[in-house]
C-alpha cells in the first residue's frame, strides 16, 4: 500500500483506506496515474539490455535497445506488456433513458493494458488515455540528461541517483519519513537487490470506459456502467494499482536473467470476484521473423521462444547465432484462506500478507502445530529435515513465518535470552537494516522486538516461499498481425475472450508453433482480489545459447528466486527423494541454495566409511576455508553448512577428497 504526504490539513491517505477529514473515501487526483508521468529507461544491469516504460511495458520494438542479448548483441523480443482483466457487474437498469426501457444489468469485462500503439486506448470523446498510467512521485520529472543537459526523465533506477524523487511516497509511514536521498529498495532502505533494480507504480484509475457522464453525456459504453469507488464518480477502471520492480544480477550464473515483480493491489471499494493476470509477448528473434517458434512447457511454467535455424540476419546481411529465450512464471498468488494446499508443498494457506501469527516455544509445541495444520507427509517428502529449518532449530517459531526461516537471533545456548555474543539475525525492523549493516540509521519500527515485521528478511513479502502459487492457466498463441490488427488489443471484449476462451484446463491440445511473427498471451486466473488485498505475478526472462543450456538456467533461476535472491535457505529437495539408503557410490551434490547469502548447504554421499576433507577455494585455486579436515565419516548422505559471511561476492569452488578420489563443484555467493 502507498502512503502520501498530507495535502489537506492533516490528511494522510492509504490507498483504499482513508484517514482524513474528507467525508468520503477517495483518492486525490494528485495521487492517481497520469500520462504526463510517463518515462522511459534502459535495463542494463547484466548481459540483457532492453528498454522499459513505467506503464508495464518493456522490450518495445524500435525503441533502442529492445530485448538485446548478449549485451550489445541481437534482438530477441519485439514487445512485452502487462495485463489485468476482470469480470464485474455492470449497471444498466437505472439508466433506462440511455439503455432503453426494461434494460437489465450486465456483466462487464474490463481489461487494463498499455502496449505500443496497438494496445493504447484513447477516449473517443476527448483524447484521454484509458489505460495503465504511472503515478507521480516515483521518479524525478526534472532530471537532465548528463551529456546533453536537456530534460530526460527516466523511471527510478538504483544505478542513477538523478532519477530518484525527492522523497518516496510509499515510505512516508517509516521512521525516517520518505527515505529522502536513498534508494527505495525492495529489501529496505538503501539496499539494492542485484546489480540494478528499478521501481515504479501505475494504476488504472484513468480508464473511463465504463463511467457515466464524465467525458460525454450518458454512458461511455453501451455495455454498462461500473464505479470501482461509488463515492467518487471520477475514478474508473477496476480500481487497481500495480508496483513494478525489476532485478538484474551481474553474477556469472544470473547474468542472462531479468526478474520482474508485479504487485497488484485492489484500491477500490469493491471486492473483485474474478481477476486474471497476463503478459503479452511479441517474439522478434533476429531480423527474419518467419521462422520463429513458441513452445509451452506446462510442467515447468515455461514458454520458450526459438528460431528454426537458430540464426539471425543482421542489417548488413551477416548471420549470427540467436540462442533461445525462456519466459518463466515463478509466482502468482492464490486464495490464501481456502484451506487447500493449492501448490502442493505441504503448507496450507501460506501468505505473503499475513500477520506474525502464534508464537510457539519448544519443538514439542511446534510439532503439535505442524501436525494439526500442515500436510506433513507432503512437507517431509519435499523439504529438508525439520532440524535444518532455522526457527525449528532455534525452538522459537512465529507461525506466520510459514517456512520457518525467520529468527530474531540465533539462540546458541538455548536459554531464551539474546546474549552479547548472539547478534540480531532477521529482527532488524521495517527498513531492513540492522546494527551490522552499512548506513545503519538506528533502531526503527519492529527492530529487536522479537516479532516478525513487514520489511524484515525471511518474512512475508521478502520470503519467496511464503505464497501459494498457480501454474500458467491460459495460453493463446497466434501471429502478431492477428493480434495487432484493427482494434483487437484496444477492445476489452475481444481481448477478454482471448484470455477466457484459452484456459488450458478446457483444452486437450496446446497450440503448436506459429512461424509467422508469433505473439502470445499467457497468465493465470481467475482469483478473487478483495478490497485492500494484494497479489504477485513474478516472471523471469532467461536467455541461453541452446535449449539444453536454457533448461539448466531455468532451474538456476528458480533456485535464485526460491532462495529469496540468495538471502535465505533454499528448502526444496528432489521430489523423488524417498527413504534414505546407503549410496552406491561417492558423490558431491550441488550446494543449495545456489546462489546464496551468506550460508549454504553442501551435501555429499559415501558408499563406505572413510576419511573426508572438504575445502572451499577461490576461483584462482587459493584455499579460503576448510569445512572438514581428514575426519572419518560413515557411509550415508551427509550435509555441511558453509558460512561465507567473511567472503566477497563471487564464484568459489568446493572440493571433496575421500578414499583417494577428488570431486569439485562451483558455488556462487551474492551479497
Amino acid at each position: 500500500m502507498i502512503f502520501f504526504k498530507p495535502i489537506v490539513f492533516a490528511s494522510l491517505f492509504l490507498f483504499g483506506v482513508s484517514f482524513s477529514i474528507f467525508a468520503q473515501s477517495s483518492i486525490p487526483p494528485e495521487y492517481r496515474g497520469a500520462w504526463e508521468n510517463q518515462a522511459r529507461g534502459v535495463l542494463y544491469g547484466n548481459e540483457i539490455s532492453t528498454n522499459f516504460r513505467n506503464h508495464g511495458e518493456h522490450s518495445r520494438w524500435g525503441d533502442f535497445p529492445w530485448g538485446f542479448w548478449p549485451d550489445g548483441g541481437s534482438k530477441h523480443i519485439d514487445g512485452m506488456g502487462f495485463i489485468i482483466a476482470g469480470r464485474v457487474p455492470g449497471e444498466r437498469a437505472k439508466w433506462e433513458a440511455y439503455f432503453g426501457e426494461g434494460a437489465t444489468d450486465t456483466t462487464l469485462t474490463p481489461v487494463i493494458i498499455n502496449y505500443k500503439e496497438f494496445g493504447k486506448r484513447i477516449s473517443p470523446y476527448n483524447g484521454n488515455l484509458w489505460a495503465w498510467t504511472p503515478l507521480n512521485g516515483f521518479h524525478n520529472p526534472n532530471r537532465l540528461d548528463p551529456t546533453t543537459l536537456t530534460p530526460n526523465p527516466i523511471p527510478a533506477t538504483s544505478t542513477d541517483k538523478s532519477s530518484w524523487p525527492t522523497f518516496w511516497p510509499d515510505r512516508l509511514d517509516q521512521t525516517d519519513s520518505g527515505w529522502e536521498g536513498v534508494w527505495n529498495g525492495y529489501r529496505g532502505k538503501g539496499i539494492v537487490n542485484g546489480a540494478q533494480e528499478t521501481f515504479y507504480v501505475m494504476d488504472d484509475l484513468s480508464d473511463y470506459e465504463y463511467l457515466f457522464g464524465l467525458e460525454t453525456d450518458g454512458p461511455h459504453s453501451e455495455l454498462g456502467v461500473y464505479y470501482p469507488i461509488p463515492s467518487d464518480s471520477t475514478i474508473g477502471g477496476l480500481g487497481i494499482q500495480t508496483e513494478v520492480r525489476t532485478f538484474q544480477f551481474a553474477d556469472q550464473i544470473a547474468k542472462d536473467m531479468l526478474f520482474t515483480h508485479y504487485r497488484t493491489t485492489n484500491v477500490s471499494e469493491k471486492d473483485l470476484k474474478e481477476v486474471w493476470t497476463a503478459q503479452i509477448v511479441d517474439v522478434g528473434l533476429g531480423n527474419e521473423e518467419n521462422d520463429d517458434d513458441i513452445e509451452l512447457i506446462e510442467e515447468e511454467n515455461l514458454i520458450i521462444l526459438k528460431d528454426d535455424d537458430g540464426l539471425g540476419i543482421s542489417t548488413y546481411g551477416q548471420s549470427y547465432d540467436l540462442g533461445v529465450v525462456g519466459i518463466l512464471l515463478l509466482e502468482h498468488s492464490l486464495d490464501e484462506s481456502n484451506g487447500i494446499d493449492d501448490d502442493n508443498d505441504g503448507i496450507i494457506d501460506e501468505s505473503k500478507f499475513n500477520d506474525p501469527g502464534e508464537y510457539l516455544v519448544g519443538k514439542s509445541a511446534i510439532d503439535t502445530y505442524l501436525n494439526q495444520n500442515y500436510n506433513m507427509e507432503r512437507f517431509n517428502q519435499l523439504h529438508i529435515d525439520l532440524d535444518e529449518f532455522p526457527a525449528y532449530r532455534n525452538e522459537r517459531w512465529w507461525t506466520g513465518d510459514e517456512d520457518m526461516d525467520w529468527i530474531a537471533y540465533d539462540d546458541l545456548n538455548k536459554n531464551g535470552v539474546q546474549d552479547s555474543d548472539e547478534p540480531l539475525q532477521d529482527d532488524v525492523g521495517r527498513d531492513g537494516l540492522g546494527p551490522t549493516d552499512e548506513n545503519y540509521p538506528g533502531p526503527d519500527e519492529g527492530e529487536a522486538d522479537g516479532i516478525p515485521t513487514k520489511g524484515e528478511p525471511n518474512f512475508g513479502e521478502l520470503d519467496m516461499l511464503e505464497s501459494e502459487n498457480r501454474d500458467i492457466s491460459f495460453f493463446d498463441v497466434d501471429t502478431r498481425p492477428f493480434f495487432e490488427s484493427g482494434n483487437n488489443l484496444r477492445d476489452d471484449t475481444w481481448l477478454f475472450n482471448q484470455i477466457y476462451e484459452n484456459q488450458l484446463s478446457n483444452r486437450f491440445i496446446v497450440p503448436g508453433p506459429q512461424n509467422d511473427e508469433p505473439f502470445v498471451i499467457f497468465g493465470t486466473g481467475p482469483i478473487e482480489l478483495k478490497v485492500n488485498s494484494s497479489m504477485y505475478f513474478i516472471t523471469a526472462l532467461v536467455f541461453a545459447a541452446t535449449e539444453e543450456e536454457l533448461f539448466v538456467k531455468v532451474e538456476q533461476a528458480k533456485a535464485i528466486y526460491e532462495s529469496d535472491y540468495g538471502q535465505s535457505m533454499f528448502l526444496t529437495n528432489s521430489e523423488e527423494d524417498g527413504p534414505q539408503v546407503v549410496p552406491t557410490e561417492i558423490s558431491l551434490s550441488q550446494n543449495y541454495p545456489n546462489p546464496f547469502n551468506p550460508t549454504t548447504n553442501i551435501e555429499f554421499s559415501l558408499s563406505r566409511s572413510g576419511a573426508v576433507t572438504l575445502e572451499v577455494l577461490d576461483i584462482t585455486g587459493r584455499k579460503v576455508q576448510t569445512l572438514i579436515s581428514d575426519q572419518n565419516y560413515n557411509a550415508g548422505i551427509h550435509s555441511v553448512q558453509f558460512d561465507a559471511g567473511s567472503l566477497s561476492s563471487g564464484i568459489y569452488i568446493y572440493r571433496l577428497e575421500v578414499a583417494g578420489q577428488v570431486f569439485t563443484r562451483k558455488l556462487t555467493l551474492i551479497k
